[in-house]
C-alpha cells in the first residue's frame, strides 16, 4: 500500500533527558529507538482495511514472492511502498525482524514487525493500481509510490471501521436481520435513481447497508454534505430502521477497472448476504463456454445482483429499469451524475425529476453561502406567506419555496 511522507521533528527523551535532534555540518543524526515510516490516512484506512479482515482473503501485505501472484490480479494493490526520502532511506536500513513505527499526522498509530524489503516497479506498481497508463489519477498514484517495499506483520490503531463494524452488527441484532443487502454510492449527488435503488432493494430485505464512499481527494460535494444529504432522505422517505449507512474509506485500493470485486468483498466480509451492483459499476467481463461471466464470479457465499439503469419514461409516466421499458432512448431521462452536478457548478437548481427540491437546497445553499444581497427582501416580495409574518428564512428555505414556484403551471 502507498503513502505519502510527513515531516515529524520532534524532541526526544534518551536517558530521561531531553535531547534536541540538530543536524550540524559534519555531525551523524542520533537515530530514534525505533525507525519511522510516515503514511497519510489514506494509506492508514487501506492498511486497516486488511487488519479488519474487510478484504478476505487478503489478510497481510504481498511479499516481492506474492505480488503477482495468488487468488487474483486484485492482490497487486496490498504493498506498502510510501514514497519520501526519509522512507526509503529506513526502508533500505531495515533488516528482517527490525520493528519500524507507523506514523500519521504526526501521530504514531502502529508497527510493523520487517519481514522483507524489496524492490518495487513504481510504474507497473501505478497502472495495476489505476488500470492506465498516463493521465491526473495515474500521476497522482505515481507520486505516492517509492522504490522499496516492506512486508511482514503489522498493526494500526483506525477507530472509524470498528465503530462502523459494531453499528452494522447492532442494527442487525434490532432487526433481527438475515437477508442483508449492500449497496456502494459515490453520493456526490444524491439523485432520484440512487433512492430508487435503495428502495427496491428495501422490498426484497431486512436490512440494506449502503456504503457510501469517502473520498480522500478534494471533492465538488463534500463528504459531511453527501452524509447529510442521505441521511435526510433515510429519515423522511425510508423505512429507517431497516437502513443503515457505513462510510467506506475510498482510498486509491478502490481504483481499478475491477473495484466492483472489492466492493463485493468488503459487502461480504461485513456480514451482507447480497450486493447489488449498479450497471455501469466497472466490472470485467469475459465469455467461457458461450456463458457471460465476470470477476464477481470468483466471490463465494453472496449473492451477486447486476442491476439495469434505471430510468424515467415520459411515456410509462414512472421510474424503471431502462431493459424492462418498450419505449427507446429518446423517451428516457437518464441519472448520470457528472451531468446532474453541472448544475450545482453553475448555481442552478436541477429539475425535481432529477433531485428531491430539498437536497438541491441543502447542496446550493451550501456551495454558494450569503449569494444573495438581501435574501428576506428578495424571499418577502416572490414567496407566499402563508403564516402572514415574515420571520428569518435561511437560504435553503428559500430554494425549497423556489422549486414550488416552478412547479406553478404557467397561465400562457
Amino acid at each position: 500500500m502507498e503513502s505519502s511522507e510527513r515531516n515529524n521533528n520532534k524532541t526526544r527523551k534518551i536517558g530521561g533527558k531531553k535531547n534536541i535532534t540538530q543536524k550540524p555540518s559534519g555531525t551523524s543524526l542520533i537515530q530514534p529507538a525505533n525507525a519511522q515510516l510516515y503514511i497519510d490516512k489514506e494509506a492508514l484506512a487501506s492498511l486497516a482495511l486488511v487488519q479488519e479482515g474487510l478484504l478476505a482473503p487478503i489478510s497481510s501485505l504481498a511479499s516481492s514472492a506474492s505480488l503477482y501472484e495468488g487468488v487474483g490480479a486484485y492482490l497487486t494493490p496490498f504493498v506498502l511502498n510510501p514514497a519520501g526520502k526519509k522512507n526509503q532511506e529506513v526502508l533500505k536500513k531495515s533488516k528482517q525482524g527490525t520493528r519500524l513505527e507507523i506514523v500519521s499526522d504526526g501521530k504514531k498509530v502502529g508497527w510493523i514487525d520487517v519481514q522483507e524489503v524489496f524492490k518495487v516497479d513504481k510504474r507497473m506498481r501505478a497502472i495495476n493500481l489505476t488500470g492506465i497508463d498516463s493521465g491526473k489519477e495515474f500521476e497522482r498514484i505515481y507520486e505516492r509510490l517509492g522504490d522499496y517495499g516492506v512486508c511482514g506483520k503489522y498493526q494500526v490503531d483506525f477507530s472509524d471501521i470498528l465503530q462502523a463494524k459494531n453499528n452494522l452488527y447492532t442494527q442487525i441484532k434490532a432487526c433481527n436481520a438475515k437477508k442483508i443487502t449492500a449497496v456502494v454510492l459515490d453520493g456526490q449527488i444524491f439523485h432520484r435513481a440512487q433512492e430508487k435503488l435503495i428502495r427496491d432493494a428495501l422490498g426484497e430485505s431486512d436490512l440494506v447497508v449502503v456504503f457510501l464512499l469517502k473520498p480522500y481527494r478534494n471533492e465538488f460535494i463534500s463528504y459531511a454534505l453527501q452524509r447529510r444529504c442521505l441521511d435526510f432522505i433515510t429519515e423522511n422517505f425510508l423505512v429507517r430502521e431497516q437502513v443503515c449507512v457505513i462510510p467506506l474509506d475510498d482510498t486509491y485500493l478502490f481504483m481499478g477497472t475491477d473495484n466492483a470485486l472489492l466492493y463485493a468483498m468488503v459487502a461480504k466480509n461485513y456480514g451482507c448476504t447480497k450486493f447489488i451492483v449498479p450497471q455501469g459499476m466497472n466490472l470485467s467481463m469475459f465469455y467461457e463456454h458461450n456463458v457471460l461471466h465476470s470477476v464477481l464470479d470468483t466471490i463465494k457465499d453472496i449473492n451477486i445482483t447486476i442491476k439495469g439503469e434505471y430510468v424515467y419514461c415520459n411515456v410509462c409516466n414512472m421510474f424503471l429499469d431502462s431493459q424492462t421499458c418498450p419505449h427507446g432512448k429518446h423517451h428516457h431521462i437518464r441519472y448520470n451524475t457528472e451531468s446532474i452536478a453541472e448544475f450545482f457548478r453553475v448555481g442552478l437548481l436541477p429539475p425535481a425529476i432529477l433531485v428531491r427540491p430539498q437536497i438541491s437546497a441543502m447542496i446550493l445553499s451550501s456551495l454558494y453561502p450569503n449569494r444573495f444581497g438581501n435574501l428576506q427582501k428578495l424571499y418577502c416580495n416572490l414567496i407566499p406567506l402563508e403564516e402572514g409574518i415574515l420571520s428569518p428564512k435561511s437560504e435553503e428555505e428559500f430554494y425549497n419555496e423556489l422549486m414550488h414556484l416552478y412547479r406553478i403551471p404557467s397561465f400562457i
